[in-house]
């Protein structure tokens, strides 16, 4: 039932995300945008009301000094719109591809990528701790609830109660627990491994949606009675672009990259 609602799910998103980049205005996804817009918006005020030259000489300063400064230069390639296509469309098609669940922790998944993996070194203390735990089952030694809740894997903890409750335990019941440990650690890695692959693929693709959303708006500036739509082709363009680069980004520098790496470890 969760995995039909998180395939609605994200078939909805990826809707609503584009449908969000084609209706939201541009001066409110940009700053850049925002300021150029005010700055058109001052200069046609100014020459309605016949203002000095040395007013709109100075607005022209300003808003110079904004291009030029590190502020303008930033803001340039900061656009929510495409933000919003490119990495919540990736994630909503991860939610259509992949169970519910595992979906939902793909943010979990690439912050793994900063952490410590498992080594042998860490298998050979879960060899130990079953040896020990054991050891003390067959020599009729009470096992408290507390050495067990001490160990840290959740699916370990239960093998152990299953394991320490029979009355003889044996080598192969002790190979089985490290055996099924690893196994469901490297079956873990490749889900994750998988899923990150796939952000890596669907990113630049609705980076391309995103580009093909830009064109159309800049199309929809030119013409009409009043000529071309400066800031329509400028937001248009910024659309485009950006989104190309925010999907080339997020894959060949985050997802498939950490994809890479979690398959080394």
């Amino acid at each position: 039932m969760l995995d039909k609602i998180g395939t609605l799910l994200g078939m909805l998103m990826g809707v609503s995300l584009v449908i969000f980049g084609i209706i939201w205005p541009d001066h409110l996804s940009n700053y850049y945008m925002y300021q150029f817009r005010e700055f058109e918006l001052s200069l046609e005020a100014l020459k309605v009301s016949q203002a000095p030259i040395e007013e709109i000489q100075a607005l022209k300063a300003s808003f110079k000094m904004f291009q030029e400064s590190w502020l303008g230069s930033v803001s340039r390639f900061a656009d929510l719109k495409s933000l919003l296509i490119v990495l919540g469309g990736s994630y909503a098609a991860t939610l259509i591809a992949f169970r519910f669940g595992d979906a939902m922790r793909a943010i979990f998944f690439i912050a793994k990528a900063f952490f410590k993996a498992k080594s042998d070194k860490d298998f050979l203390e879960v060899y130990h701790t079953v040896i020990s735990l054991c050891e003390k089952r067959a020599n009729k030694e009470l096992i408290t609830d507390e050495e067990i809740s001490a160990v840290k894997n959740t699916d370990l903890q239960n093998w152990l109660q299953d394991f320490i409750a029979v009355d003889m335990v044996t080598e192969e019941m002790i190979e089985e627990i490290v055996r099924s440990e690893i196994e469901m650690y490297n079956y873990r890695s490749f889900e994750e491994i998988d899923m990150l692959e796939f952000m890596g693929r669907a990113a630049p693709a609705f980076g391309m949606i995103g580009t093909v959303v830009g064109l159309i708006m800049m199309l929809g500036s030119v013409g009409g009675e009043g000529g071309a739509d400066i800031a329509g082709l400028m937001g248009g363009m910024a659309v485009a672009m950006i989104t190309t680069l925010y999907g080339v980004l997020l894959s060949q520098l985050i997802f498939l990259p950490i994809a890479s790496k979690r398959f080394q470890l």
